[in-house]
C-alpha cells in the first residue's frame, strides 16, 4: 500500500545523474525548484519543505548562494527577513536538467495519458496530505 523504499530509490537512479551532472545533489535540486516555485521563499520555509532543519537548511543554501544559483534579499519592510530567490544562472540551470530530462525520457512518457499523469499528480497529492498529516501526530 505504501511507497516502497524501492520506488525511492528507483526515483533516486532516474533523477540523479541528471541533477549531478549539473554539479547539484538531490536535495540542492529539490531546494531550487521549491524556490522557484514559491517564487520568494525563506530559509525556514525550504527546509520545511525538503526536510532539513534551519541550520542545514541555511548551510545549503550557503552552498547555493555561493555557486550562483539564488540569492538572499533582505526585506525592506522588515530586515530580520530574508528571502531566497533564484538568479538568472539558477533558473537556467533547472531548465536545462528539465530539457535533459524531457529528451531523454520524451518517447517513453508520450506513451502515458494526460489522464494518466492527473491521476498520479492527485496520489502524490494524497500522499503528502498523508505524510503532512502523520508529521503532526506525537
Amino acid at each position: 500500500m505504501g511507497l516502497e523504499s524501492s520506488d525511492h530509490y528507483r526515483i533516486e537512479l532516474v533523477f540523479r545523474p541528471i541533477v549531478e551532472s549539473f554539479g547539484l545533489t538531490m536535495i540542492q535540486a529539490r531546494i531550487l525548484v521549491g524556490i522557484e516555485r514559491s517564487g520568494l521563499s525563506t530559509v525556514g520555509g525550504v527546509g520545511n519543505l525538503v526536510g532539513l532543519s534551519s541550520g542545514n537548511a541555511s548551510t545549503m543554501c550557503k552552498k547555493l548562494e555561493k555557486a550562483g544559483f539564488i540569492k538572499r534579499l533582505r526585506s525592506l519592510e522588515d530586515e530580520r527577513l530574508v528571502k531566497l530567490v533564484l538568479t538568472d544562472e539558477g533558473r537556467a540551470t533547472l531548465k536545462k536538467i528539465d530539457d535533459v530530462f524531457r529528451e531523454k525520457y520524451a518517447s517513453l512518457l508520450e506513451q502515458w495519458t494526460e489522464q494518466d499523469f492527473t491521476l498520479i499528480i492527485a496520489g502524490m497529492r494524497k500522499l503528502s496530505e498523508l505524510i503532512s498529516a502523520m508529521s503532526m501526530v506525537d
